[in-house]
């Protein structure tokens, strides 16, 4: 299941987040320059990561020939970055949350986006290191190794991790177990939106006026498609995996907010 080169980075990232960690924890700088740090740092992984999948894709027209349909370079190229590496995944989404917490004014609105950016960047961290969706793009262990985008993916998400453990180790976030309710609405609120992307991403294509198939469909936030490659072929399956997943993820909010919830305990 895990390949060398996805074992040695899964190391790299725990050994980075436990000295990042540590760091934080003997340096204790103020939570805001963490953020703007983190801001920083991962604005430029998005563009590394942005010239790293780009493509130089020769430009076609359509053009008849002989009764087909067939498509003919110009002799021109364009950039092209395909629509599964666009921005709209989870962490890269804590980008915008974390510019929200460092411009909002409000108190209460700041605590909340500090506790949405504490549970996705754990939670999300984590399944992304262990579970990394890149790790099957590369046929050697030494191309995985040698690869910017590899490099960058786990370092951002190694950053999440420390960034997590920052928020949850300052008092002046307040975080409470009760918080995990915004992460879980934030979290529904995307996944509902996910589809709406989906949607517009994909590339549908039509007999007439009735809708045949997809040439090409994205999965974000894995809201159309689960990772373990069961098929869902029913509007109901759908429905289902979704509803399981919300429970796993209920879950999981509660597990890493119980920390919280004794904190409190020992307060009063």
């Amino acid at each position: 299941m895990y390949s060398i080169g996805h074992i040695f980075f899964i190391l790299i990232s725990l050994c980075l987040t436990l000295a990042g960690s540590l760091l934080h924890r003997k340096w204790n700088p103020p939570l805001e320059r963490m953020l703007k740090i983190c801001l920083i740092t991962g604005s430029v992984f998005e563009i590394i990561k942005a010239f790293s999948v780009m493509k130089m894709i020769p430009v076609v027209e359509p053009v008849v020939e002989k009764g087909s349909l067939i498509y003919r370079e110009t002799g021109t190229y364009a950039p092209y970055i395909e629509a599964e590496d666009l921005p709209f995944e989870l962490c890269s989404l804590q980008l915008v949350f974390i510019f929200a917490a460092l411009i909002t004014t409000n108190p209460v609105w700041r605590r909340r986006l500090y506790a949405v950016i504490y549970g996705m960047a754990l939670i999300g961290g984590l399944l992304a290191i262990f579970l990394s969706y890149i790790a099957p793009l590369y046929d050697s262990t030494r191309s995985f190794l040698l690869s910017p985008r590899a490099w960058e993916f786990y370092l951002y998400h190694s950053m999440l991790l420390v960034l997590a453990v920052a928020i949850a180790r300052d008092p002046r976030c307040g975080l409470c177990f009760g918080d995990w309710r915004w992460l879980w609405i934030t979290c529904a609120f995307l996944a509902f939106l996910s589809h709406y992307v989906n949607s517009i991403m994909s590339v549908p294509v039509y007999r007439g006026e009735e809708l045949a198939g997809l040439t090409y469909s994205v999965n974000f936030l894995s809201s159309s498609r689960n990772p373990l490659g069961i098929l869902m072929s029913e509007k109901w399956h759908v429905m289902l995996y979704l509803f399981l997943r919300g429970i796993l993820a209920t879950i999981s909010m509660w597990i890493i907010y119980l920390p919280f919830l004794r904190k409190r305990k020992s307060r009063s």
